[in-house]
């Protein structure tokens, strides 16, 4: 706990059981991801016998008595420091609904999340508690009864797999969360302090509680982009108290930032229904008790946040545009790049019904101006660390573009597409694009056109009668249009100079320019 931005010091009985009640919990959480070799060092022990299992009873009874203890030690501590007790006072005079004060006396503090009051829940809105959501479930295919029973038991030990060990690879946070604690309170701490950043804690359509921060830049002269809510999706190992929320920070823009479920003070666990209950009630929060209109709200995806993203915007299509940084199309390729060979039913039948990251089919739903950041030295979800043309997100945007343009990007121009993805050189794409002849300016004035004249509904109907230099010149324009390269590798952050909201097509400029920073080009930097 902090209090008024000072650590808080505990007396030593307190501090003493403090510690023991830390390490137990960390050992059972080890326990339980490593639960299948545990378990077979206790068989080999023998301590699934009678004289065995009297040792294990033995065992549960001291360590029950050891925690009884340093809970007796740790309330006796706490209740003879004056600086607890006056937090506990403060803490039940907050607690109290809707009291006037309630976020000013919190935010003195830092403590147990699951004693934060309750800000927002999923169910107070009544509009969007009977609105029904859409999700990409996997297809079911026809089986003969050999493959459908050998499937059932894939399907059984991947549903194991992926509760035992499989979540906790795919999202390291819910494990790392437990050595890193000081650099989460330090980071909630900058927020406060030096941004005024205001702490939620709002309670999903599952019962979880999710962690959140906002800064809020709407009433400022000094950032004119404050009036426009950047939600920001993190990684598998991010959180909003050292993570990705500094880039539209930097660009002036204000930030809402949450932890995914079972990260830092969000509890549950970050499966995809999880994951997607959670963002599902940020937005809500967001619109209806920030007061944000859809039409200001910018949805930003790092990583595997690009799912959590991209199901937002397929379920609030009016949202203002989508960002998705160093993501990728969808997780199974990724997965069976680093299994075994010879694991690869298991892993199918894992992510096909258990952990089904599917950005792609979820993107392609959302109707708005779309930006992929693109690493180039990408070693995370690159099939080949490092090598472009193996860039899961290059298969991304192919997606996108098939399907909003799928008469211009087809079998004679999807080669094309694919020899200008692996060149990530400026010189060299400017080289390779006046060699087809692409001018920028008229094929936009092609896609306005075309809306005028139609609609701006997907898929569109633009390039049915083109010949193949026009459809290609339009290929590159496109994929220039929805993608921008920065030369770094995975985890670096990204440059507030390059996040520019990308406009709809008909506007004057391909992108909103920030006050305060210069349009530039990533190999510039």
């Amino acid at each position: 706990m902090r209090t008024d931005g000072v650590d808080y010091i505990s007396s030593q009985p307190e501090k003493l059981g403090d510690n023991i009640l830390k390490m137990v919990n960390l050992s059972l959480k080890l326990s339980i991801y490593t639960s299948p070799i545990v378990v077979c060092i206790l068989y080999w022990r023998d301590y699934f016998t009678p004289e065995g299992g009297h040792a294990l009873i033995r065992y549960t009874i001291l360590c029950t008595i050891l925690c009884t203890a340093a809970i007796v030690a740790r309330a006796a501590g706490r209740s003879k420091n004056s600086v607890y007790m006056a937090f506990m006072d403060e803490l039940q005079i907050a607690r109290t609904r809707n009291h006037p004060q309630a976020r000013e006396i919190l935010s003195k503090y830092d403590f147990d999340f699951s004693f934060w009051p309750v800000e927002f829940q999923w169910k107070e809105i009544d509009s969007d508690e009977k609105k029904s959501r859409k999700y990409i479930e996997p297809q079911s295919q026809h089986e003969s009864f050999v493959d459908s029973a050998r499937s059932m038991a894939d399907r059984v030990i991947g549903y194991l797999a992926a509760h035992i060990f499989g979540i906790r690879i795919l999202y390291p946070g819910t494990v790392i969360k437990h050595f890193i604690e000081p650099h989460l309170v330090e980071g909630r701490r900058r927020f406060v302090e030096y941004h005024q950043g205001q702490r939620f804690k709002l309670i999903a359509q599952d019962g979880n509680s999710i962690d959140t921060m906002f800064v809020d830049r709407r009433d400022s002269s000094e950032y004119p982009n404050g009036d426009m809510l950047v939600i920001c999706c993190e990684g598998n190992g991010g959180f909003y108290e050292v993570g990705m929320t500094t880039t539209p920070m930097e660009a002036g823009y204000s930030v809402m930032g949450w932890n995914h479920p079972g990260f830092a003070g969000s509890t549950g666990d970050p499966y995809p229904r999880q994951e997607q209950n959670a963002i599902d009630v940020v937005v809500q929060f967001a619109l209806h008790r920030l007061n944000f209109p859809a039409e200001r709200i910018i949805l930003y995806g790092w990583s595997i946040g690009g799912f959590t993203a991209s199901w937002a915007a397929m379920n609030y299509p009016n949202i203002r545009a989508v960002m998705l940084d160093a993501t990728f199309d969808h997780v199974l390729p990724l997965a069976l790049n680093v299994m075994p060979a010879s694991w690869k039913s298991l892993v199918v039948a894992t992510v096909h019904h258990h952990l089904n990251l599917a950005v792609a089919e979820q993107l392609v739903h959302y109707p708005g101006p779309v930006v992929l950041f693109r690493r180039t030295r990408d070693e995370v979800i690159a099939l080949e660390p490092g090598e472009l043309e193996t860039n899961r997100g290059n298969d991304l945007l192919v997606a996108l573009l098939q399907h909003r343009y799928p008469h211009i990007i087809d079998s004679t121009t999807l080669p094309l597409l694919r020899d200008w993805l692996i060149r990530s050189d400026v010189v060299e794409r400017n080289i390779f694009e006046r060699r087809h002849q692409v001018d920028h300016a008229a094929c936009n004035q092609l896609v306005d056109e075309h809306i005028e004249t139609h609609s701006t509904t997907y898929p569109m109907s633009i390039g049915q009668d083109w010949t193949v230099d026009q459809k290609s010149q339009m290929t590159l324009f496109l994929a220039n249009r929805h993608m921008v390269d920065y030369d770094d590798t995975h985890c670096a952050q990204l440059p507030a100079q390059l996040f520019r909201c990308p406009r709809q097509f008909g506007a004057d400029s391909e992108f909103e320019e920030l006050s305060g920073f210069v349009k530039i080009d990533p190999g510039e930097l």
